[in-house]
């Protein structure tokens, strides 16, 4: 498994190795301290795992991350930052980050969402969840989805892969993807990561899909 970790403070990189050897002991790890470094490592091939600061040279906020997003897809891209900002964490989400993990995280949580992103879901702070009620009531309500979109919204928030929600509903990827995409047009978001984190947050799905 080749991960790649970036970040222009070496002691965090030995930090979050630690973690990564610890979870997955056989892994392949490169690490880059800027941006530009980053992508080398990346277009060099077999990419699993892309774990970044969102402060590093070279970064410039969501426009980096989206750089390193599309570089790695599929890939998934955790973003590790000192600070947890409402504005930080939606402009990662939208830039189609699987992750954003403060480096306030303890050791468990932290091992606990790269492991719940590996598996195919997404990981972001509990306060950036919890959304203020104003935007609780400006956000779509569940009225504004089809029954079938709101089961592919609920499956997606669990971490399901287009392949999957297509077999547990009995339907075809192309109608997946329809689906998604008149999902996406109506919670006003670019990609199914920051659908879900979206979808949690504004109370459309539970935190636990299967309540």
């Amino acid at each position: 498994m080749r991960i790649v970790v970036a970040d222009d403070h070496p002691l965090y990189i030995d930090a979050v190795q630690g973690q990564i050897r610890h979870l997955f002991p056989d892994s392949d790890i490169q690490t880059a301290q800027t941006l530009q470094d980053t992508l080398t490592l990346i277009e060099a091939g077999g990419i699993q795992l892309v774990m970044m600061d969102l402060y590093m040279p070279g970064m410039e906020g969501g426009d980096g991350v989206s750089r390193v997003v599309a570089a790695a897809e599929p890939a998934p891209v955790i973003v590790i930052s000192g600070s947890a900002r409402d504005a930080d964490v939606r402009a990662c989400i939208e830039a189609g980050a699987r992750g954003f993990l403060p480096k306030t995280l303890g050791g468990p949580v932290f091992a606990s969402a790269i492991t719940l992103v590996m598996a195919g879901g997404s990981y972001v702070p509990a306060e950036f969840v919890a959304a203020p009620a104003a935007e609780r009531h400006s956000s779509p309500s569940s009225s504004a989805f089809t029954p079938r979109e709101m089961e592919v919204l609920t499956l997606v928030v669990r971490g399901c892969s287009n392949k999957e929600i297509a077999r547990a509903l009995d339907l075809q990827e192309v109608t997946v993807k329809l689906h998604l995409s008149r999902i996406f047009h109506k919670m006003g978001v670019k990609n199914r990561s920051h659908a879900a984190v979206m979808a949690v947050r504004t109370g459309l799905v539970p935190d636990d899909p299967s309540s």
